[in-house]
């Protein structure tokens, strides 16, 4: 569990810091034991040169050792430290490294107990096309289309695995092209799946931590000079998110129980540009993905940070 307030981070279920598929900066990464191939790491010059060996913490506190303290990253951007520095100091004995980037994420969406969906541009249900507009509902494994949320039923068919997903696979699809829930209307980027009375995303990594971001932080950071607590903020969720889905095949929920996760109506273009500016980029350890906790305690909060 990466998230806490004030008091440490609720630990993970193991107790350690964990390490899951491997990261060099050469084009390979293991990951549930298959190779997956992926390009070399860019060089971290997103900010200054400065050299983290040789920053000074500007507070009196020190890091607490159990992960990044947000609200302490945050003071120390507005200083002037760079994102390097920043994971340098809650993550001492890592590196920045690069994983390939089309990887998935399962998440558990908790405020939903029934799929059906609206496609505004069309999407795919088992083998089948849905035109725009169309909406499909999930019961067991059968589906049934309407025209539209509430409308008229189209027809019916049989969907063992329960998904339904967008017109097209790729990651960073407009805003117009997702699936939307019916009532509530709320987006989801990648696909939605009815299976065991629970509605589950499957979306990819940087999609994923787009929607991490904005609710785990504040986009108005970027406004106060706090643009390179965003970025660690996006190194962290994803480092999390693929230990855990790594070592464990672990669905994540959209809680705190795992990271925070509000779907394509939470995103933002401030940590849009924080996330898109680290693509693929993780903290690592001995060749393998850190697992990066962090929080909200106000612990080596070295400038009295507090989120607008």
């Amino acid at each position: 569990m990466p998230v806490w307030i004030d008091g440490g981070p609720r630990r993970s279920r193991r107790l350690r810091a964990a390490r899951a598929a491997i990261v060099t900066v050469v084009p390979a990464l293991v990951i549930g034991g298959a190779l997956t191939g992926f390009g070399p790491a860019a060089e971290p010059t997103l900010v200054d040169d400065t050299s983290p060996g040789n920053a000074v913490a500007p507070g009196s506190a020190g890091g607490h050792g159990r992960g990044m303290s947000q609200l302490g990253a945050f003071g120390y951007a507005k200083q002037g430290w760079t994102v390097q520095q920043i994971l340098d100091r809650y993550y001492p004995g890592t590196t920045i490294g690069a994983v390939h980037t089309g990887l998935p994420i399962t998440v558990r969406l908790t405020d939903q107990n029934r799929l059906d969906v609206v496609a505004p541009a069309g999407g795919l249900i088992a083998g089948k096309s849905l035109a725009p507009g169309q909406a499909v509902s999930i019961s067991g494994t059968t589906a049934t289309v309407r025209a539209g949320c509430g409308g008229q039923v189209l027809g019916t068919l049989e969907v063992p695995d329960g998904t339904v997903n967008p017109p097209s696979p790729n990651q960073s699809l407009p805003a117009d092209q997702v699936l939307r829930f019916c009532g509530s209307n709320a987006g989801y980027r990648g696909s939605l799946v009815a299976r065991d009375g629970k509605v589950l995303n499957i979306v990819g990594i940087e999609d994923y931590v787009r929607s991490v971001v904005p609710v785990e932080s504040s986009p108005g950071w970027a406004d106060q000079g706090g643009g390179a607590a965003l970025q660690a903020q996006a190194i962290a969720a994803r480092s999390y998110a693929l230990v855990r889905g790594a070592e464990r095949g672990d669905t994540f929920d959209d809680t705190q129980a795992s990271q925070v996760y509000g779907g394509l109506d939470r995103e933002d273009p401030r940590t849009d540009a924080a996330v898109a500016s680290t693509t693929g980029w993780v903290m690592s350890q001995n060749g393998r993905v850190y697992e990066t906790e962090y929080g909200a305690s106000r612990i080596d909060d070295p400038a009295g940070a507090s989120t607008p």
